[in-house]
């Protein structure tokens, strides 16, 4: 009986490591804009990226209520491994794409959408921002942090502060619930062991 257990017990967690094998643990493909340059201001925001199609991502930044993205003169800055050209971002207007760009305290960052636009007359900053990458290879997991350009209210009027924020990866929540299912099978099979 107990040679059956530990036979059961050995095979379930071989299949978990098959499990874990076979689905890595994806890059997390959310980041929370937690760190600022701003005395007393943090959490301002969560920056996404998704998978759009075949080479391409969507990035979207959803501020917390209180900020806005920076609008006319605003920056997005990024770390990845992609090759990018001003070419390869869509929808959203910016009058330069630069590398090693230096943003405040937070250092070099690979790219800098830089100068972005306005999407009208006095409109200068948003709540949401939405754009869309396309280049050879580019996934989720190609981007390792942002730093976003962002005002001290909510809307399109900007507000009394302007600062920067970087990012914290934040983990996927299907990555954490694959790991806890196989954590609790675990546990489950060797609290029956030990009852036996």
């Amino acid at each position: 009986m107990r040679a059956r257990a530990l036979k059961s017990f050995a095979l379930s967690f071989l299949a978990v490591m098959v499990l874990a094998a076979v689905t890595p643990y994806a890059s997390a493909d959310s980041f929370a804009l937690t760190v600022t340059n701003l005395q007393g201001v943090s959490n301002v925001g969560m920056v996404t990226v998704t998978q759009s199609g075949a080479n391409q991502v969507t990035v979207s930044i959803t501020m917390n209520p209180g900020f806005s993205v920076k609008l006319p003169g605003g920056d997005i800055a990024f770390n990845t491994s992609a090759s990018l050209t001003a070419a390869d971002i869509s929808g959203i207007s910016f009058n330069q794409l630069k590398t090693g760009q230096n943003i405040s305290q937070f250092g070099t960052f690979t790219f800098d959408i830089s100068n972005i636009k306005g999407s009208g007359p006095g409109i200068v900053s948003a709540d949401t921002l939405t754009f869309t990458i396309t280049a050879n290879g580019i996934t989720p997991s190609s981007f390792t942090g942002f730093a976003i350009h962002f005002c001290t209210a909510s809307g399109t009027n900007c507000g009394p502060q302007t600062g920067f924020a970087e990012t914290s990866a934040v983990p996927e929540p299907g990555t954490m619930t694959l790991l806890g299912s196989g954590l609790i099978g675990l546990a489950g099979l060797v609290r029956r062991r030990v009852r036996n």
